[in-house]
């Protein structure tokens, strides 16, 4: 199978500008057939970001076709809706929007709160919803994929590879043609306000008709791209790119080198192994992407309940990595509670730990940690007072980050006035 490098060796000789290598993975493929073109890394662990709105649209979109739901059916804003971060449409709480718009905002503009308002909807709970979304990932063959919430925002257990990605793509484009639409709305308009699609490869490659863009911290700026070229469509993903142009610079390399192959025999999606979850911890692009975002820290005040600790480490980044192990091993996925990093009182350094939960699923916990042979202390509701009162928590300095890339904030462009016929 060609290799990445490969491709960027012809992308010299043919004298195409050459973006750098993502630092994660990517994969090039046919979604019609689910043959594998090019492909590096494709089933190791990576944090989705905003392309997690793919499976929350692949449900919605069943429930839209079974008539559980329709698009024109209004739905409320709950307060948890609207109290998500950006990307978000910030309708009030307690209006309704209709399903077609709930879905162009997700799908067009990556609105977070969107994804909570149709997750509500269709399964009374975003607990529910999650549980939905592992299920039909199972149903898929996506191995290597975990879902904790519908928008993609971080959290530690919230893991995918591009394979499944690729299978789940390949999935939507097949039994859902009607709803392409959204994938390649240039914008979403409110009022006189136009939103762009945050996918700016449908700018900058003529060829390009969709899918999905997405960025935290932690994942750096994902992608994922169809383009068709003389009836014959490819998509890429992208995973771990520097920055917003980087990711459509990439993926725009990878489908132009797709459509340049000649016809050979290929394996399938689903014949690329899957690291085992909990095998490799995934890269986390933070120090590099947010220099400026430190480690959260846990807020004292939300420290309570029992709980649970993987150890003491003298800095904050090494705590969150073992934080980050500990919650995707087979123990962690469906652990209760809040996992964070805490910072000990007295300089003692940093804990990753888990709380908010109660004395039995403590014990349980660390009990089957320790059939892992991973270290685990049970933390009573005390202990965790004592830290509260002995490290207070420190006034944090705004951080602002984008939410989807460096290349989202262009305004739409204007539709220049109609001339003026003169008057004979």
């Amino acid at each position: 199978m060609p290799t990445l490098c490969l491709i960027l060796t012809v992308f010299v000789m043919l004298g195409f500008a050459l973006p750098a290598v993502a630092a994660g993975p990517t994969l090039l493929f046919d979604p019609a057939t689910q043959e594998v073109i090019s492909q590096d890394r494709a089933g190791d662990p990576w944090y989705p970001a905003s392309i997690t709105k793919l499976m929350t649209a692949y449900i919605i979109f069943q429930k839209l076709k079974s008539g559980e739901m329709k698009l024109d059916q209004k739905l409320p804003v709950s307060e948890l809706a609207h109290s998500q971060p950006p990307s978000k449409i910030g309708v009030p709480v307690g209006k309704t929007v209709s399903v077609d718009f709930a879905l162009q905002a997700l799908l067009v503009y990556s609105a977070n709160d969107m994804a909570y308002v149709l997750a509500e909807a269709a399964a009374g709970s975003i607990p529910v919803f999650a549980a939905e979304m592992n299920a039909e990932a199972r149903k898929l063959g996506m191995t290597g994929s975990h879902f904790e919430n519908p928008n993609g925002l971080f959290d530690p257990r919230h893991v995918t590879t591009a394979r499944d990605i690729a299978i789940l793509a390949s999935t939507i484009l097949r039994e859902f043609p009607e709803y392409d639409h959204f994938f390649s709305q240039p914008y979403l308009a409110i009022g006189k306000r136009r939103l762009m699609n945050r996918n700016s490869l449908l700018r900058q490659m003529k060829e390009a008709d969709g899918m999905k863009t997405g960025f935290v911290c932690n994942s750096g700026f994902n992608l994922v791209a169809t383009a068709t070229e003389d009836g014959h469509r490819l998509a890429a993903v992208i995973l771990g790119a520097n920055s917003g142009k980087h990711r459509v610079d990439l993926a725009e390399m990878l489908l132009t080198d797709g459509f340049s192959r000649p016809a050979a025999p290929r394996v399938q999606l689903q014949s690329i192994p899957n690291v085992r979850t909990g095998g490799i911890v995934p890269a986390d692009m933070t120090r590099k992407l947010c220099k400026q975002k430190p480690i959260t820290l846990a807020m004292s005040k939300s420290l309570g309940g029992w709980g649970i600790s993987f150890g003491n480490y003298e800095n904050s980044a090494t705590a969150d990595m073992a934080l980050r192990g500990r919650m995707l091993s087979p123990s962690g996925m469906d652990l209760m509670g809040t996992p964070g990093v805490i910072r000990l009182p007295e300089n003692r350094g940093f804990a990753a730990a888990v709380w908010n939960l109660d004395k039995p699923e403590s014990e349980a916990a660390c009990a089957r940690y320790h059939a892992e042979k991973a270290p685990c202390e049970v933390i009573p509701p005390e202990t965790f007072a004592k830290i509260a009162a002995l490290a207070p928590d420190l006034a944090r300095p705004p951080v602002t980050v984008d939410p989807e890339g460096d290349d989202v904030a262009k305004p739409a462009p204007k539709t220049p006035p109609a001339k003026k016929k003169k008057k004979n």
